[in-house]
């Protein structure tokens, strides 16, 4: 698309004003031509930020419900003005996707394809579901003689629940799967890629926007403050890895997960997506603090987007899990990674030390602490 000098999308967000201690409503202006932002105090007839150019801030991290870094203001969008929904979000939904009990090792290659056919992830965590919650999900086969022995295949394992967003989602996304005999299956699809048959056909797709908000709602819902759907962490022998927004944005989840599958000595035993408010990520990276120079800066990147929770374990007892992975990760500084450990993560995915794709457990004792912080305390904020 062609933009002009002055071609513009509209947001309401909201921004916590400290000084003030109160929430403050706020008008950005992206003008696509250039990069640049606007900020209004609408309630105020203030301009609080002119029109500047702001190479960090992309067009498509500009979603209803994210946050975004303006010169370190955090800024959470709850709307946009009409005529920039319609233009951007036209047709836009969500639907659920459900990957099959699979080798974890195949996590990564599926979690890539689904974010380059055009998907984003906005919520996502593996785990094990009910057979009550199974033949609701299949419920349109109830009559089916196959029935029992999907049920028993589905409920046999871990499973990975995601929602998904796209123009069109529900459609979109059952195409990506291909026909249910993955032979059959249009060249390209997911399951003519990775299906095996019938039965284990890699993934699962709604049918109706209606039935994709139901078992978003089983899925990632809570009764009573519990999660219908409980997190898989074990909180023990454990470490922690936090793949940081800005990988999340760049596609990356898939291969980063592909690098700890092939480490050989690594599985990822929990994930989850989450959303971390800024006084949350303070917590989180306090050791860090007065340590590192770069400590509100990395507070601030933790906060400004969704990150990828990790819970990383070994089936070899005798190795100190969180100084092992450390291995897999790298050194903190990429250019440092790329030439020591070429092959680690950071080498691979980091742009810097702020955005160096992945935050790992640096002290022994901590690992559990971490992932607990996660798992236990944000998952049930």
């Amino acid at each position: 698309m062609v933009y002009d000098y002055f071609d513009k999308y509209t947001f309401l967000c909201e921004m916590y004003d400290e000084e003030g201690d109160e929430i403050v409503e706020l008008v950005l202006n992206f003008f696509p031509f250039d990069g640049s932002v606007q900020i209004i105090n609408t309630k105020k007839g203030k301009t609080l930020l002119r029109r500047v150019q702001l190479p960090p801030l992309k067009l498509e991290m500009l979603q209803i419900g994210n946050v975004v870094n303006i010169f370190s203001k955090l800024l959470h969008i709850t709307d946009c003005a009409p005529l920039t929904r319609r233009t951007l979000f036209k047709n836009v939904e969500s639907t659920f996707a459900l990957i099959k009990p699979i080798p974890p090792s195949e996590h990564g290659k599926i979690l890539t394809f689904i974010m380059k056919n055009g998907f984003r992830i906005v919520r996502m965590k593996n785990g094990k579901i009910s057979k009550d919650f199974a033949i609701i999900l299949y419920h349109n086969i109830s009559g089916s003689n196959m029935m029992p022995i999907i049920i028993d295949y589905i409920t046999s394992g871990e499973v990975i629940g995601l929602e998904l967003v796209a123009p069109d989602a529900v459609k979109k996304w059952r195409q990506c799967l291909g026909a249910t005999e993955p032979s059959e299956a249009a060249p390209g699809t997911l399951r003519n890629l990775y299906g095996e048959n019938t039965l284990k056909n890699i993934a699962h797709g709604c049918n109706t926007s209606e039935e994709a908000t139901q078992m978003l709602e089983l899925f990632f819902g809570y009764e009573k403050g519990i999660p219908r759907i409980p997190f898989r962490a074990t909180l023990k022998n454990c470490t922690c890895c936090i793949i940081k927004p800005h990988a999340v944005i760049d596609g990356n989840i898939g291969s980063i997960l592909e690098v700890i599958a092939t480490s050989k000595k690594f599985y990822v035993s929990a994930i989850a997506l989450f959303s971390v408010k800024l006084m949350n990520a303070e917590e989180f990276y306090e050791i860090y603090k007065g340590v590192l120079p770069e400590y509100e800066a990395m507070c601030i990147h933790l906060a400004e987007g969704k990150c990828v929770a990790l819970e990383v374990k070994s089936d070899d007892a005798s190795i100190n899990i969180v100084s092992e992975f450390r291995k897999v990760c790298g050194p903190r500084d990429p250019d440092l990674a790329r030439q020591l450990y070429p092959e680690s993560i950071r080498a691979l995915y980091g742009k810097s030390i702020l955005y160096n794709a992945v935050h790992c457990t640096d002290l022994p004792e901590d690992g559990e602490l971490e992932v607990e912080y996660f798992f236990k305390l944000l998952a049930n904020d």
